[in-house]
């Protein structure tokens, strides 16, 4: 084989991946920007497909029907805490779910929603949680487990998009 033919393979080859790859990228990348305080990254990059849900990775799920007028085009961007199996308990004002556990926000010495059923997630459901206190996740009755067809992508988040304010100042600035 002569490096001619080498080189020639080798770009037919990588080309037809870039190609691939970006085809994939184009088709089931999103960035989810972070309008709330509800967990600590700027952006959200998720993909649709394939969808990996294990503890820790990020979801985007539709809102819940107690919520969905309010969150209209919106997406509930939160972690995944629990998973198929796992045992939800109460303890004291918090609810936990592998040894990991999140307080109920009060609202006159009451929780503000009535928590999550105490039980084991059944198959095709996971318990999602925001990092801050007052984060509506999982931890209440209204917008309980995530069943997998709420769940519209995975990912991770990421610091190196700027915060959604510092996108809208910038785009302000140049309006102007």
């Amino acid at each position: 084989m002569t490096i001619r033919t080498v080189v020639r393979w080798s770009f037919m080859i990588g080309g037809t991946l870039f190609a691939a790859a970006s085809f994939w990228g184009l088709n089931a990348l999103r960035i989810n920007l972070n309008a709330s305080g509800s967990m600590p990254d700027h952006a959200y990059v998720m993909w649709t497909w394939p969808q990996a849900k294990w503890r820790g990775m990020v979801i985007a799920a539709e809102p819940p029907e107690a919520y969905a007028s309010q969150f209209e085009g919106l997406y509930f961007t939160k972690r995944i805490v629990g998973i198929p199996g796992d045992l939800i308990e109460h303890r004291g004002d918090q609810v936990c779910i592998a040894a990991e556990c999140f307080p109920l926000a009060m609202k006159n010495g009451q929780p503000f929603a009535p928590p999550l059923a105490e039980g084991v997630i059944p198959d095709g459901f996971y318990a999602a949680f925001g990092t801050s206190a007052d984060s509506l996740d999982s931890r209440y009755v209204t917008i309980g487990l995530f069943s997998e067809e709420r769940i519209l992508a995975t990912g991770f988040g990421t610091n190196l998009i700027p915060h959604w304010t510092e996108l809208k100042q910038w785009a302000d600035a140049r309006g102007q």
